[in-house]
């Protein structure tokens, strides 16, 4: 179910397409869906909420629920041809840290069981906003009770609904019809179908109750941010990563790091990201989309979109940039950007330099405060420099051009123009020096 429009978000974005560990809260459920059942699964979406069609991509089939009128109505949108007579399970976008261990145990409780439903319930630490489970003497499900009904005398440890449930089809298709939206929203709630299902409603505890937090507002969104964090980064140590510090390390669902990698404190490791076993990564460093191969160490340093090969070192403050390939054994020292680039094997780009809409070859020096100037104002072009190539400090590149292997560049130079291979290009004013000059400039005038 993904028709909720959100209002308490405050955003013009869907609330089903919130991120969570880099990924839409949408995408969460289907994934832990998809572990678990099989065949493409229904997803009602509501009226005019093109992007949330967009980010199924084809993943499911696509319900209309044309007027927000409730749960119950948003489930009996789905029509004739989609509707299963099988096990019928209904899922909630805005619930997205369900494990798909919990489901399955559901799955096979209702199996197992005679039930027409079987809910999964919840004994949160504070139930607050949350439907109240009602058992009768024999321990079924008699109906689930909104916060403002419940009855007096209820304390806790109160059992609730968390919004998930497997059904017989061929009993929740007919109970739907049944469904009444004689209430204050004028909705109709699934939640009242239980009372439909005439004691034969069961239900599984859930163990973990953070698997059940339901998003409604940033607040809740925060909460299960850090609950997800935390799991990711427990699966990530138990598979022999060090996080020096889970504090204060973000890293996205779906991130891969290799066994015997270190990631220090103040760490950003965004969704697309992986990184091979042995690599250093941090403090403070930052990377979004990064291939890495193995032992790569990055300092504080902000990558984007790129592939590092094997023993790639990033040092402090350097920016790499989307479209960027440092193939093994590249030095990046500190203050050095690189942007749709390809860097060969073993070249240094040691300090404050900007390499910009370049190929570069293999066992390069690229001496500090070098600058390959990619834009005439109007369009950007490419600088080539070839293989064993030496630039000289504080050297200006002016594209499109191209050095040939194993050429030299002077220090300083303004290089506009081709340098063949094996060439020496010096591109300066020669030096003049003015003997006396110094005294007369501190003499008194006149």
């Amino acid at each position: 179910l993904a028709a909720g429009q959100g209002s308490r978000m405050r955003s013009s974005l869907p609330k089903v397409l919130h991120p969570l560990g880099g990924r839409p809260l949408l995408l969460h459920v289907l994934e832990t869906g998809a572990a678990i059942a099989e065949g493409k699964p229904v997803v009602v979406v509501g009226a005019e909420q093109p992007a949330v069609r967009s980010a199924l991509d084809g993943r499911a089939e696509i319900v209309e629920q044309l007027q927000p009128l409730g749960t119950g109505d948003a489930v009996r949108s789905v029509p004739g041809a989609l509707r299963r007579s099988g096990p019928v399970l209904v899922l909630s976008a805005d619930v997205p840290l369900i494990r798909a261990e919990t489901l399955r145990q559901l799955l096979e409780t209702h199996a197992s069981g005679e039930a027409a439903c079987t809910l999964l319930s919840v004994v949160p630490d504070d139930p607050s906003g949350m439907g109240r489970v009602q058992r009768d003497i024999e321990g079924h499900v008699g109906r689930i009770l909104e916060e403002g009904d419940m009855p007096r005398g209820m304390v806790p440890p109160i059992e609730c609904n968390a919004g998930v449930y497997v059904f017989e089809g061929d009993q929740l298709w007919p109970a739907l019809d049944r469904l009444s939206a004689d209430n204050a929203q004028a909705e109709y709630y699934l939640t009242d179908i239980v009372e439909l299902m005439d004691g034969r409603v069961s239900a599984v505890t859930a163990a973990d109750p953070s698997e059940t937090i339901g998003i409604n507002d940033r607040r809740h969104l925060a909460a299960a941010e850090a609950v997800l964090r935390r799991r990711l980064l427990d699966e990530l140590m138990a598979a022999g990563v060090t996080i020096e510090d889970p504090a204060t390390t973000f890293i996205d669902a779906g991130v891969r790091i290799g066994a015997d990698s270190v990631i220090s404190p103040m760490t950003t490791i965004g969704r697309g990201s992986s990184l091979g076993s042995g690599c250093r990564i941090g403090p403070m460093a930052e990377l979004r989309a990064v291939r890495a191969g193995d032992r790569v160490s990055i300092g504080s340093a902000h990558l984007e979109d790129c592939v590092l090969g094997d023993d790639v070192s990033v040092g402090p403050y350097c920016r790499v940039r989307p479209n960027t390939v440092l193939a093994s054994g590249v030095e990046l020292g500190t203050h050095a950007e690189v942007k749709n680039s390809t860097v060969g094997s073993s070249t240094r780009i040691n300090h404050f330099s900007c390499v910009l809409d370049s190929d570069v070859g293999k066992d390069v020096n690229i001496g500090a405060g070098t600058v390959t100037c990619n834009f005439d104002g109007g369009e950007k072009h490419r600088t080539t420099i070839g293989d064993r190539v030496f630039v000289g400090s504080n050297t200006t590149i002016v594209a499109p051009v191209r050095i040939g292997d194993r050429a030299y560049i002077g220090a300083g130079s303004l290089v506009n123009a081709d340098v063949p291979a094996g060439a020496l290009a010096v591109g300066r004013a020669r030096q003049r020096n003015i003997e006396g000059w110094a005294a007369r400039r501190r003499s008194p005038r006149g």
